[in-house]
C-alpha cells in the first residue's frame, strides 16, 4: 500500500528560474522514517540547458519499518533533487541613528529646532512679549536687540525653568539662558496679509535692520507679529523661520485662514456623563493643529495652583455681567454666587488661528452659535437604551447607580426633542468610546471632502 506524492515548485521571472522537486513514496500509515528537510531557493540565474552536475545534487533515502499493531512492513523511499543557483540576499543593516529632531514623526529642519541663547538680561528690554495660548511669544524685536532672538519665537524656558507667565522674564539680571522655538501659526498673532508685489530687502536702502531681512514675492502670505506706521515685523506662513521687516506701505491685502473642515465650531451636545468631554479631550490630543478649545471665564478668585489663562480667565463679576449684557458670552451660569462662562471673543480667536473650535456646551448656546459667523457642526452624543446602558455599565469598574443612568437617558431625550433639535447635524450613540471617537473623526473627514449643505442665511 504505497502512494506517490510529487511536489513541483517552479517560478520563472525575467529569465530567472526557481525549481524544487521532491518525490516522496510512503505507505498511507505513519512511517517512522527520517523527515526530509525543506529546501528554499530564492533566486536563480541560468538555464535548464546549461545545468552541470556541480549545480545538481541528488539524495535518495530508503527506510523500512514495521507497524507494531498490524505487523505490516512499510518501506519509504525519499528522492531529493536540488538545483543550486546563484542567490543574492539583501542584508538588512541597522540604520544609522538620525540626529535630526523629530516632532510628530517629522524631522525638523534647523530653522524649526529649539535654540539655546545666552544673553544679558538687559536685552529683554529690546523685545516685546505677549502671552498667546499660554505661551510667551516674542512679537517685536528692536533693531539693536540680540541677533539670536526673532519675532515669532516662543520662550519655552528661562535658565532651565519652564516659562509659563510674564513673570518668568521679569526682574532678571546678569547673564541668562533662554530656550527658544518658533511659535506655531496658531500660537502667534492671527494677523495675515497676502502681498501684492515683490519686495527685496537687499535692494531697499531705507531698511532699518539688516540682520532681520525677508524677501517676499507677489502672492506670498505673511503673518504679522507686530506693526507700526512704517514697518511690519512678519514671517512667511510657508516658512516660519523666515522673519524680518516689511515696509508698511507694501501693497497687500488682509486675509484670514479657514479651518480645512469648512466649519468653524464643533459643538458637542449631550447629557452629563454621556462622554462628550472625553471625546473632546481625545480630539484635542489627536490633532491639536486642527482643533482647539477655549479657556472659560469666571468671576471667582484663583485658587492655589491655578494660573491665569490655563484653568480659567479670572475677571471681576462686573466685567462678566457687562459682557453678558452686550451679548459677548456664548453661555454662562452661576455657581456659589460666582459666574462662569464662555467668551465669544475667545472662540473668535481660535477661529482666526485657522483651527476648529471644539465646545461641549448646553443646547441653549446654539442661540449664539448657529449663525454665519461661527458656522457650527453640531453633534449630539447619546447613550444606548437604558437596558443596554445598564449592561454596559456592569462592565465598568466604577459602576454608576441605576437612577443616575436613567437621568442621563432622560436628559438625552430632552435634547433630542428640545427646541434646538433641528439644529443637530449628527447623532452618535456612545457604546464604546474608541468606536464613537472613530465615527466622529470619520464625520469630520467627510466635512473636508464632501459637499456641505448649510442654511442659506449663512451664505448671505
Amino acid at each position: 500500500m504505497e502512494s506517490c506524492a510529487s511536489i513541483l515548485l517552479e517560478g520563472v521571472t525575467g529569465g530567472e528560474e526557481r525549481e524544487l522537486r521532491i518525490e516522496h513514496l510512503e505507505n498511507k500509515t505513519d512511517a517512522k522514517s527520517p523527515r526530509p528537510q525543506a529546501v528554499v531557493v530564492t533566486d536563480s540565474n541560468g538555464n535548464d540547458d546549461d545545468r552541470t552536475k556541480k549545480d545538481e545534487q541528488v539524495e535518495i533515502r530508503d527506510s523500512v519499518s514495521t507497524d507494531p499493531k498490524t505487523g505490516l512492513k512499510k518501506r519509504t523511499i525519499v528522492t531529493e533533487r536540488v538545483l543550486t543557483t546563484k542567490t543574492f540576499h539583501a542584508l538588512s543593516l541597522d540604520p544609522a541613528p538620525s540626529m535630526a529632531p523629530v516632532s510628530n514623526g517629522r524631522i525638523l529642519s534647523p530653522g524649526y529646532q529649539a535654540r539655546v541663547v545666552h544673553i544679558d538680561a538687559k536685552q529683554l528690554n529690546q523685545i516685546e512679549v505677549e502671552t498667546i495660548s499660554g505661551q510667551l511669544v516674542v512679537t517685536r524685536v528692536n533693531a539693536s536687540a540680540n541677533h539670536d532672538i526673532h519675532p515669532g519665537d516662543t520662550i519655552t524656558h528661562v535658565n532651565g525653568k519652564a516659562a509659563l507667565h510674564q513673570s518668568a522674564i521679569s526682574g532678571l539680571s546678569g547673564r541668562i539662558t533662554l530656550t527658544l522655538v518658533p511659535a506655531a501659526i496658531h500660537g502667534a498673532p492671527s494677523v495675515f496679509y497676502r502681498v501684492n508685489s515683490d519686495y527685496n530687502s537687499d535692494a531697499d536702502d531705507t531698511r532699518i535692520c539688516r540682520w532681520l531681512s525677508i524677501d517676499v514675492k507677489k502672492g506670498d502670505v505673511v503673518q504679522i507679529m507686530s506693526q507700526d506706521d512704517n514697518w511690519l515685523q512678519a514671517r512667511k506662513v510657508n516658512d516660519l523661520s523666515r522673519v524680518g521687516y516689511l515696509p508698511a506701505s507694501l501693497s497687500k491685502e488682509k486675509v484670514a485662514m479657514l479651518c480645512p473642515f469648512g466649519r468653524r465650531v464643533l459643538v458637542l451636545l449631550g447629557a452629563v456623563g454621556v462622554g462628550r468631554r472625553t471625546l473632546k479631550s481625545m480630539l484635542l490630543r489627536a490633532a491639536p493643529q486642527y482643533f482647539a478649545t477655549v479657556v472659560p471665564m469666571t468671576s471667582r478668585a484663583a485658587r492655589p495652583g491655578e494660573q491665569e489663562g490655563r484653568e480659567y480667565h479670572f475677571v471681576t463679576k462686573e466685567e462678566m455681567l457687562k459682557k453678558i449684557r452686550n451679548g459677548g458670552m456664548i453661555e454662562w451660569g452661576e455657581l456659589d454666587n460666582q459666574l462662569y462662562g464662555t467668551d465669544a471673543d475667545a472662540v473668535r480667536d481660535v477661529v482666526r488661528s485657522g483651527r476648529m473650535c471644539v465646545l461641549d456646551c448646553a443646547p441653549q448656546a446654539l442661540s449664539h452659535l448657529y449663525n454665519s459667523e461661527f458656522m457650527p457642526f453640531v453633534v449630539h452624543i447619546v447613550p444606548p437604551q437604558l437596558e443596554e446602558f445598564l449592561q454596559l455599565e456592569n462592565l465598568r469598574q466604577n459602576k454608576r447607580p441605576v437612577d443616575q443612568l436613567s437621568k442621563v437617558c432622560a436628559e438625552s431625550d430632552q435634547i433630542a426633542n428640545g427646541p434646538h433639535a433641528d439644529q443637530i447635524h449628527l447623532t452618535l450613540m456612545n457604546r464604546n468610546m474608541d468606536v464613537t471617537f472613530k465615527r466622529l473623526t470619520d464625520a469630520l473627514e467627510l466635512l473636508r471632502n464632501d459637499t456641505q449643505w448649510v442654511p442659506e442665511s449663512w451664505m448671505s
